[in-house]
């Protein structure tokens, strides 16, 4: 049996190179063989065409001008970072991402996958914005209805679909076999859209227990003094001077990892140390040597939870900003009760809970969630023919 994957992975950013590794590793490990499919776009024969597609068209120019005129201009530090982790990356999807096939156009995407697959996979990650409902490649368009549909814990990424996204979504939503979604945010806007079975699972990373990440990705003591650890996206300040106040109380260092999808003043100042360059083997390395970890990283906090370590965990953007993504902060803290990790923006040092999280209890939550989402994969897999 052989599975089309449908992943993201193309890129630096330690969570999505990680979470597409591990469910490669996990379908591989319950007995199939996979193909991580390498999708180029020829010409627009990949977008379908709707009565809805200028209002697309003209929206996604708006927000393509918008962020333009918000990308920042790097400095010398944050380029050579970008550079190296863009290397680093490439080596990583080499040496672990295996099996990839190359497929230029839709035309050439169909004729394979119908003689190849046995069914296609779509996940994890956020791939189903709203955007995506025009697409041929993660919607599975390009699957026959013959074959057997999967998404795994994917991620849509937003708090609402728009209303002229949502009939082209419903469209291709009602052709998976089985969907699965990682935040419980995105069940709802399923079901507020289309009458179909939506199940909330674990992401992928969260698959593989502790131990078993050692055996995928061997430890490896990267810094041999005590350290806090500060892995933030975001550009926001309050966050790092936070981090730095807790670390002089606690009389500890402060390490931070240089971020590529943000530049604020302080990057480089606030910490005693700053990392660039490290692929995402040394960033979960880094997470398994720290005493604590800080972080506004949806898989930050996932690597601390899996390596059952201390740590706080911040909204990347404001509360109730337009482009939240915090519903899957929100969702998988309530999952395992540690609504308490929580650092909201109007929080002092002083606000931090410094109890001891309760590894014993959290692992077991983490244990019967596992294996809910994995009888999922295996149910759904089995249905490949």
């Amino acid at each position: 049996m052989k599975i089309g994957l449908c992943l993201a992975y193309k890129g630096v950013n330690y969570g999505m190179l990680l979470q597409a590794f591990a469910t490669q590793r996990m379908i591989e490990k319950m007995g199939y063989e996979t193909e991580i499919i390498d999708y180029k776009r020829v010409g627009y024969k990949h977008i379908r065409m709707t009565p809805w597609l200028p209002v697309y068209f003209v929206t996604e120019l708006v927000k393509q001008k918008k962020k333009k005129k918000e990308t920042p201009v790097l400095d010398g530090i944050h380029q050579a970072n970008v550079d190296e982790r863009k290397r680093v990356s490439n080596l990583f999807i080499e040496n672990y991402l295996l099996n990839r096939v190359k497929c230029n156009g839709i035309i050439e995407l169909e004729k394979y996958t119908r003689e190849t697959f046995n069914g296609v996979l779509v996940g994890s990650d956020q791939i189903w914005p709203p955007d995506s409902a025009f697409g041929n490649f993660t919607t599975l368009r390009f699957a026959p209805d013959s074959l057997n549909k999967i998404s795994y814990a994917t991620s849509l990424g937003v708090s609402k679909y728009p209303f002229y996204c949502k009939s082209s979504a419903a469209q291709y939503w009602k052709r998976i076999n089985h969907i699965s979604v990682r935040e419980e945010q995105g069940r709802k806007i399923i079901n507020d859209i289309c009458d179909v079975p939506v199940q909330v699972v674990l992401d992928p990373t969260y698959l593989f227990t502790k131990d078993e990440w050692k055996e995928l990705i061997p430890e490896e003591r990267l810094i041999n003094e005590k350290y806090i650890l500060c892995y933030f996206l975001g550009a926001t300040q309050e966050h790092k001077k936070l981090a730095r106040v807790y670390a002089d109380k606690q009389g500890i260092k402060l390490v931070t990892i240089l971020s590529t999808e943000s530049v604020s003043p302080i990057d480089t100042s606030f910490a005693d140390e700053v990392i660039t360059g490290y692929g995402p083997d040394k960033f979960i390395n880094l997470i398994r040597g720290a005493e604590g970890i800080m972080t506004d990283s949806f898989h930050g906090l996932a690597f601390s939870v899996i390596n059952n370590k201390q740590f706080y965990v911040f909204y990347r953007t404001k509360v109730g900003s337009h482009n939240s993504r915090n519903t899957r902060i929100d969702n998988i803290l309530n999952t395992l009760t540690l609504q308490e990790r929580l650092v909201l923006d109007d929080a002092d040092v002083s606000d931090f809970d410094l109890n001891t999280i309760d590894y014993d209890r959290v692992n077991q939550i983490i244990a019967k969630e596992r294996e809910k989402s994995l009888k999922y994969l295996r149910d759904a897999l089995k249905d490949c023919k």
